[in-house]
């Protein structure tokens, strides 16, 4: 705003007719030995061109029946004099008509023209709130749902599709929040106090000890068990020896002294037990977390997985329970088989016995036969049975016992197929399972990659074939709170969309794919099924899909909610709180170079707050360092969008959502020195804002020209003032 002339940036160069106001020349570089100076040679307009100027500084506008259609918000904050717009819309689909498909051609074309007509620019489409998982996990299931996925992922397309439609390209703004997992242990979460094993973030006091971790089955993607690091297992001891080839490693050995492979499910059955004589029992051992955590790191040092991933404490504390249940089931079949092969062989020679005697009785009366038999008894284990019984049947000829014993060895055989039989197929598959159980973050990172894939590809052919779109259309998911899980912290934030970006390169340069509909190769239970790619391009060089990902996949910084892992950041021992937040404030804005370094910031959200909580403060009116953080990427290059979400101080000014914004980046108020005006001097927000020109208030008397006539009075006479 340029006092003492009719220049306005709301006027958009629109100037009165009798103005001699020439309007500001483009940005300029400060110091530059062009620009006016004043009798001391010190620059006039030394802070005309801020490190963030007003014009860079949107703001969110939103729908429902609150606020109205996005006709309606889009005007009201243009006469607010917001250059730049983001759109959130809301959750369809009800009685309310709000959403991107609640938007005709027409309405979609009446806001691009009110963009036009305002020369304002739609920067980007925010998702439904709702919206915020693309991993699939639906927590009324207790597991991933691919129906669930697909259901988040339509609402994306839906707002990409709008995209190209209104705002003609940009970001498309997704919340994060793939799964829930342990801060504790995360690789991004520095031990600040080694003696006491503290974190730097901890989502509550006892987490390092008492976490709750997740294992999903990645052929259906249900959680299988959650598992407590305070809990405590007990599994047989076996013979071990140190094996040298693995660096003196105590490893399983079987009866004849050869090592075993711990981590090949068939072996498990060739392993000693040790045992206790005097007890008459077998030895067990109690296993805690630690002893988990030092399992995974000895396993990942000398039996790698195959896959490439690590093996995780979580997974091997479930396979120790799973190894129970197929020693369990295994014994079981081997306590009912073992008598298996005797009856087998017992029957075999009952049969022969009952066509010698059926062929014997025919011949001879059934006295001889019965003497006959009482000289020759039956043999096999129910030869007694028979020999039993003949003194209480000699009524019946002997081929009908041998008949009865026939009949008993096949209901014995039969128990023993349908009990060992049974076990052995439960062996199996828990043995089947255990390849199969994997921890939530495996399964969920590959869930996540893929929707993003997919958005990407959709976003990347909008913006080729929309014909309203003129700039790049690109998902950007946004952390969100850091209790929501992945993609919340910055770093994790990076990882997402690196990972996406890879998987989109992918799909678009390799002619076949893992099955996207998690299919199995029915020859190898434990690989995906591999198919032709749907979305293969041989045109597509890898070059350029990586730089297409990269076009088509970004990121929301949202300042507020990176200022939310306050609340987990843990104090040091007889630290102030002074020093405290200078910590905090270090490794933000150290996150926000992070951020910046990875090049994935593609829209950024302004928000400050007071402590950790979800707060929508103007910047500047807070305690976190987001006016530091803006600068810092601006200065590094960025020049994508920027919306104030400052509607938290709605009550004390409508308009503080942009002006406080623009108070906060030094935006200046000042008189033109040049162009034939003549005024010197200088203003800032705090003279004009909410004041009269140093006044806090307005005046309580009117005169001049704006005094009422004195023909005009109330039917009291007492004078309008």
């Amino acid at each position: 705003m340029i006092f003492n002339t009719d220049y306005s940036p709301v006027d958009r160069e629109y100037f009165s007719p009798n103005s001699t106001f020439i309007p500001p020349r483009p940005p300029v570089i400060t110091g530059s030995p062009n620009l006016p100076k004043d009798e001391l040679g010190i620059d006039q307009r030394s802070e005309i061109e801020p490190e963030v100027p007003i014009s860079a500084i949107g703001m969110t506008v939103t729908e429902g029946q609150r606020f109205g259609t996005f006709i309606q918000t889009t005007q009201q904050a243009i006469r607010k004099g917001a250059g730049r717009l983001e759109l959130q819309t809301q959750m369809g689909g009800g009685g309310e008509a709000v959403g991107a498909e609640a938007y005709g051609q027409e309405a979609r074309r009446e806001i691009r023209e009110i963009a036009e007509a305002n020369q304002v620019e739609l920067t980007s489409v925010h998702t439904p709130t709702q919206v915020g998982n693309m991993a699939g996990y639906n927590p009324q299931e207790k597991g991933f749902s691919d129906e669930y996925r697909k259901i988040q992922t339509e609402e994306v397309k839906k707002a990409i599709e709008f995209a190209g439609d209104v705002t003609k390209g940009g970001a498309v703004v997704v919340h994060t929040g793939e799964y829930l997992r342990d801060m504790t242990d995360q690789p991004w979460n520095p031990i600040i106090n080694k003696k006491e094993g503290t974190r730097m973030f901890q989502a509550y006091h006892e987490e390092p000890e008492r976490a709750t971790l997740y294992l999903v089955d990645n052929r259906t993607g249900k959680l299988i068990t959650d598992v407590k690091k305070t809990q405590v297992i007990r599994e047989p001891k076996f013979r071990m020896v140190e094996n040298p080839e693995h660096g003196g490693r105590s490893e399983y050995i079987d009866k004849d002294g050869k090592f075993l492979d711990e981590t090949d499910p068939n072996q498990l059955m060739n392993r000693v037990p040790i045992w206790e004589k005097g007890e008459t029992r077998f030895e067990t051992t109690r296993l805690t977390w630690d002893d988990f955590t030092r399992r995974a790191d000895e396993w990942n040092m000398w039996r790698p997985r195959h896959d490439g991933r690590s093996w995780t404490p979580e997974e091997l504390y479930l396979r120790s329970q799973f190894e129970t249940q197929v020693l369990q089931a295994r014994g079981g079949s081997l306590y009912h088989g073992r008598f298996y092969d005797g009856l087998i062989d017992s029957r075999e020679e009952m049969v022969k016995t009952l066509k010698y005697y059926e062929k014997l009785e025919q011949s001879v009366p059934k006295e001889e036969a019965w003497r006959i038999m009482l000289d020759n008894p039956v043999g096999g284990r129910y030869g007694h049975h028979i020999a039993r019984e003949m003194g209480k049947k000699k009524k019946e000829l002997p081929s009908t016992l041998i008949k009865e014993g026939i009949d008993e060895v096949d209901k014995e055989l039969r128990y023993i197929r349908e009990a060992s039989a049974s076990s052995d197929a439960r062996a199996d598959e828990v043995i089947e399972t255990m390849s199969h159980v994997v921890p939530v973050d495996a399964y969920a990172k590959e869930q996540t990659s893929k929707s993003y894939a997919e958005m990407g590809i959709h976003a990347m052919m909008q913006t080729r074939e929309n014909q309203h779109t003129n700039r790049d259309i690109y998902v950007a998911p946004e952390n969100l709170f850091p209790e929501m899980g992945y993609g919340t912290h910055p770093e994790e934030l990076i990882q997402l969309v690196q990972n996406a970006r890879q998987e989109m390169v992918k799909y678009l340069t390799e002619p076949q794919i893992e099955d996207p509909k998690g299919g199995w190769d029915k020859n190898h239970h434990d690989r995906r099924q591999i198919v032709n790619n749907p979305n293969y391009d041989p045109s597509v060089s890898k070059e350029e899909a990586t730089e297409l990902a990269k076009r088509h996949i970004k990121a929301t910084l949202d300042t507020q909610h990176l200022g939310m892992w306050w609340k987990h950041f843990q104090p040091q021992i007889g630290e102030s709180e002074t020093h405290r937040r200078e910590r905090f404030n270090g490794w933000y804005m150290e996150e926000i170079k992070k951020m910046d370094e990875a090049g994935i910031i593609g829209n950024i959200h302004i928000v400050d707050a007071v402590g950790g909580g979800h707060q929508h403060l103007p910047a500047g009116q807070g305690t976190l360092p987001v006016v530091e953080a803006v600068k810092y990427l601006r200065k590094k290059g960025y020049k994508g969008p920027m919306s104030s979400e400052a509607f938290g101080e709605d009550q004390m000014g409508p308009d503080r959502i942009l002006t406080q914004t623009w108070r906060a980046f030094g935006a200046p108020f000042y008189r033109d020195s040049w162009g034939g005006v003549g005024a010197t001097g200088g203003q800032n927000w705090t003279d004009v804002h909410h004041s009269y020109f140093g006044q806090s208030q307005s005046p309580y008397f009117i005169y001049g020209a704006y005094s009422p006539s004195n023909d005009w009075t109330l039917w009291s006479q007492v004078p309008m003032e």
